[in-house]
């Protein structure tokens, strides 16, 4: 009899530790937050970040190529989850190094900032990750005689002069989504530009963070 007893408080014991666990698990469950996800109804991006470009100054093998370190800003308005246009303003510093001339010239600072227009195309969408292909063409304006005697123009030197000129970006674009609202974004660009009569192939790359604002849905 003390044996059946005892079988008997032992299920019950191991009935009552069972269900306080699966009440205690319906508790956890209940109360986990919910993580809200981007879903890619924002009318707008804003995006702000540094800049990097490797730009060659001069046509001639004399002069080496330098790098420019900047800024890069753009507004995007969408009017579908993949599809949007672009303005882009960006803005790259250096120095030029150049040969041994009899001007006596070694360095000169130079600046390029560049005002782009196109479309993008937010063609891969997942709650945490994006991507996004993008076109733009518009202006460049490149100074390159900061360090030139007042009266010698760079071109004396092989160097392109200071010039309104053709620009673009043609590249990609991939966003890590920290909330629905901010994402930090990676950008990278093939940026030809038409100083002179012969085109700068430069490779462009940005790294910052962008603000959604506003909603396609009605």
């Amino acid at each position: 009899m003390n044996a059946v007893v005892r079988s008997f408080f032992a299920a019950l014991s191991l009935l009552a530790v069972s269900s306080f666990t699966a009440s205690l698990h319906a508790q956890v469950t209940a109360t986990a937050p919910v993580v809200e996800q981007a879903q890619y109804t924002n009318r707008w991006d804003i995006y702000g970040g540094v800049g990097y470009a490797h730009f060659n100054p001069s046509p001639s093998r004399n002069v080496e190529a330098n790098n420019l370190l900047g800024w890069n800003g753009t507004g995007t308005v969408y009017f579908r989850p993949i599809w949007g246009i672009e303005a882009s303003a960006r803005g790259g510093y250096g120095t030029i190094n150049l040969p041994t001339n009899q001007l006596g010239v070694t360095t000169s600072k130079m600046s390029e900032h560049l005002f782009l227009f196109g479309p993008t195309f937010r063609l891969y969408r997942r709650p945490k990750y994006a991507a996004a292909f993008h076109t733009l063409i518009g202006g460049a304006y490149g100074s390159f005689d900061s360090g030139f005697p007042a009266g010698v123009q760079p071109n004396q030197l092989g160097v392109y002069n200071n010039k309104l000129a053709f620009g673009a970006a043609v590249g990609v674009d991939g966003d890590y989504n920290l909330t629905p609202r901010f994402a930090v974004r990676v950008v990278a660009d093939w940026q030809p530009t038409r100083y002179g009569f012969t085109v700068q192939n430069e490779f462009a790359g940005s790294v910052g963070i962008v603000y959604k604002l506003g909603s396609l849905q009605k």
